[in-house]
């Protein structure tokens, strides 16, 4: 009986399956499973603070351009991504900080973008308004009508902004920032700092001069009308980055820069390139992603001993 002659061009397209991973103990299974995990949350968390963000917008502030509870994706290249720098549990502003550095962005912010930035007073916190106010540009609001260098700045088309009534020029709101600068309506003439701007400590404005050095990260503090940096008198400072004038489109009703203060530039984390206009509410996404999660634990801890029970049990009735 002679050999069956098999040409060598189809030997090598045998392929052999591959068989299931098999685990010694239950142990070794949980650690596998674990260590899995543990590299996509990772690489999950390096996509989320380097190429992409999200963010649902939780008040009115930017109506109706973006309506409460509308998921706004965002583009973390476009103004410069991150390295990964904030830990923070899902869901609430707990977490903390890491060092981190700045990639080159694609553009810088101008008037009238859509911005995606960490609050200010809060980095756990992101906020989305439309940027006013650039580097080396003076703001102004005479009758909640914008001016940037001297120029009307045009509502957005979809903006809400009633002007029936309007507050005078003799009212100063104590909120707003830097104070005196008088009302959410009525804003004084405010200069917003490029980098390299020499500022004038001895003449500036106290809350306005303290919010460019701690947003710079200098130890600073204030004593009988001097400025001390890292402890030595100083008359003048050079600032180090770009800083931005930011409001929200609900002009009446938005917490932004006329209250707080700037954002420097190391804030600003993306421009929103896909918005869904999926209004949800924050507790529905928390059961959501918890179900989620809950699922896929499931899944891998407990799928495969379900099977094999079942299997056991199939096989067991089949033998009596």
């Amino acid at each position: 009986m002679t050999e069956q002659y098999i040409p060598e061009q189809q030997k090598t397209k045998v392929k052999h399956k591959r068989g299931k991973r098999k685990f010694s103990t239950k142990k070794e299974k949980v650690l596998y499973e674990v260590k899995s995990w543990t590299i996509i949350i990772i690489a999950v968390w390096i996509i989320r603070t380097m190429i992409f963000c999200n963010y649902i917008i939780p008040t009115g502030s930017m109506e109706n351009t973006m309506m409460t509870g509308t998921f706004v994706v965002g583009n973390q290249f476009y103004y410069g991504a991150q390295t990964p720098h904030k830990i923070a549990i899902p869901f609430t502003q707990i977490g903390f900080m890491l060092p981190h550095v700045n990639l080159p962005g694609i553009k810088k912010p101008k008037t009238g973008d859509i911005v995606i930035f960490e609050y200010p007073q809060n980095r756990m916190l992101d906020y989305v308004k439309r940027c006013i106010g650039t580097p080396g540009s003076t703001l102004e609001i005479k009758d909640k009508q914008v001016y940037v260098n001297g120029i009307l700045f045009e509502d957005p088309f979809q903006a809400n902004i009633s002007y029936e009534h309007i507050l005078p020029k003799s009212f100063v709101d104590t909120r707003i920032w830097p104070p005196g600068n008088g009302n959410q309506d009525q804003y004084r003439p405010l200069y917003i700092p490029k980098k390299g701007d020499i500022i004038n400590l001895d003449t500036a404005i106290p809350e306005y001069a303290y919010n460019i050095l701690i947003l710079d990260d200098q130890k600073v503090s204030y004593q009988f009308g001097n400025w001390y940096i890292d402890g030595e008198r100083q008359r003048t400072y050079k600032v180090k980055q770009d800083f931005y004038f930011m409001m929200g489109d609900n002009r009446d009703n938005s917490a932004d820069s006329r209250f707080w203060g700037m954002v420097p530039y190391k804030y600003i984390k993306g421009k929103p390139t896909v918005i869904q206009f999926l209004l949800w509410d924050k507790t529905w996404k928390k059961v959501l992603v918890i179900s989620g999660m809950g699922i896929l634990l499931f899944y891998a801890f407990f799928w495969d001993s379900i099977k094999a029970k079942k299997k056991n049990k199939k096989e067991k009735n089949a033998s009596i």
